[in-house]
Order: structure tokens, then sequence, then C-alpha cells
């Protein structure tokens, strides 16, 4: 079993269909089929929209994306049946009744799923983007997977629930435009495999896109975590692609790697997290000035 994170430029196409066949082309590129699952980036819907002479601002982009979500979702879909993969597509902005949610299609040739940001962000909240719904845990024959968008991976609370409920793998689609929302999104995914002891992948969208003020400039790097510990790499990374350009970051060892992450481990953060949030006395404070 394979896991691939993407790190993905969106580019402008002389037809509305132009970044279908780029995609197509990428999973050739990596031999995807029915034993890869891949992850595409936060906002990569977008490119579904990235054709014609377009002038717009954020809400305009907001209006966009979502009309051309839906024929982006169907893309995937094709995508999924003709390779096989399991996709999880790049989120974008979508509709929910009169609200706009940040929604990503999850499409397997056994069904599929709908995944929704929990957290919009300052910016996405200025834009009046509602909060969505979490993503059931699907039990796939890659295991137990979770996703979650972004700045959800900051919260552990999110993370922690989907661990309790059996998660083994979360997936991070991503969007972020400086080095220190990089970094935040890094170090997230990071302490969310830690304290689940799950493998987590983060994908991010990278490069310039101008036109789009939106997803004008984006920074990251694909990466796979698992909890640093046994015999797992000694930073915890499984994976991981190319800095602020295209790429994959691509784990061969899927099934080995959930197995290593929360039964060949000496420590045990998962099974003692309970007692960490019941201390025997209530902290105190103590004037010292």
């Amino acid at each position: 079993m394979r896991l691939i994170a993407t790190t993905w430029q969106p580019v402008w196409h002389e037809t509305p269909l132009g970044w279908l066949d780029r995609y197509r082309a990428a999973l050739a590129e990596v031999a995807a089929d029915r034993d890869t699952l891949v992850v595409f980036p936060e906002y990569a819907a977008l490119e579904a929209a990235f054709y014609g002479t377009v002038t717009l601002d954020a809400r305009g982009w907001m209006q966009r994306g979502a009309n051309h979500f839906d024929a982006y979702c169907d893309g995937i879909r094709a995508l999924s049946k003709d390779t096989g993969a399991t996709i999880l597509g790049g989120s974008g902005f979508a509709r929910k009744g009169d609200q706009i949610v940040n929604r990503a299609l999850f499409c397997a040739p056994e069904g599929e799923a709908w995944l929704e940001k929990q957290m919009p962000t300052p910016y996405e909240r200025a834009l009046d983007m509602a909060p969505g719904e979490a993503m059931p845990i699907l039990a796939t024959r890659f295991g137990k997977i979770a996703a979650v968008i972004c700045y959800d991976s900051e919260f552990p609370p999110i993370a922690r629930r989907f661990a309790e409920a059996g998660a083994e793998l979360l997936l991070v689609p991503s969007c972020t435009d400086t080095e220190q929302g990089a970094s935040r999104v890094e170090i997230g995914c990071r302490a969310r495999a830690l304290e689940g002891q799950m493998i987590v992948a983060m994908a991010p969208l990278v490069g310039e896109v101008p036109g789009c003020e939106v997803i004008d400039v984006n920074l990251g790097q694909a990466r796979i975590f698992c909890p640093p510990d046994g015999t797992s790499p000694e930073d915890g990374t499984l994976a991981q692609g190319p800095r602020n350009a295209p790429g994959f970051a691509i784990l061969n060892t899927l099934s080995e790697s959930l197995a290593q992450a929360r039964k060949g481990t000496d420590v045990s953060v998962f099974a003692h997290w309970p007692e960490s949030e019941t201390p025997q006395n209530p902290p105190e404070t103590r004037n010292f000035r």
C-alpha cells in the first residue's frame, strides 16, 4: 500500500478541462493504482476555474470557485475510476445551502465522502465562510482514515476525537502564504502524529498563481509523519517532497508504518493521554513578584 501527498502548484489553462489532463498526467507519473492513496492540497480545486480572461476579487473567486466545484469533483471521480486509486481531491469553495464552505471530495472505488473545514481562518471568516462538518472515519483497505483541512490541524481536540474513535491515518491538505503558516501546519501535523500515534500526511499548495487573489502566493512541503519512536526515523519523517516546488512525498510502506505507529513504540502517548486530562490537583498560581 502506498500513500502519496502532493505538493501542487495550480496553473492557468487554455480550456476548462485542462486541469484534468494535468491531474491525469501526475497520477500516471506516480503510477497510481488500486493500492495507492493520493492527497491533493487545500484550494487545489480552484484550478478547475483557471481558464479564460478573469478579473475578480476574493469574493468573486468564491463564487467562481463554487460554480466549478461540482465539475472538479466529477473529474476526481473519473480519475479514481480510471486508475483505481483512492483520491482525496483538493478542497475548494462549495455551496451548502445559502453558505460557502471549504470542502473536498474523498473518492474511492468503494464509495465517497465529503470533508469540510471545521475551523475557518480569520481570512476565511472575513469572507463570511461558514464552518463545515467533520468527515466520518472511513474504514478502508489502507486503514481507518480521517482528514482535516489546514487550520483544523492546529487544534489538538479535533484530531484527538478522531484518534479516540479509531483513526490510524490523518490526511491534512493545506494552503499557506507564509513560511510561518507552513511551519504552523507542519508543527501541528507532527504533534498530531505524536499525540495520536498516527500517520499524518500533509499536502500543501505551492507557487504563485497570478490573477487569483485567494491563492496568489503559496508555500510548503509535502511531508508524511509518524511518531518518532521505536524503529521509526529519528525525526518522525517517513517521506517528503520538494520545498516550495511541485512534487510528491511517497510512502511505499504504508501498512508497515501504520503497524509501527501505535504498536512498535517505546512510549504510549495515545494510551496515557486520558491521565493527562485528569490531574490529581488543579494548577495553582503563586505570586513571586
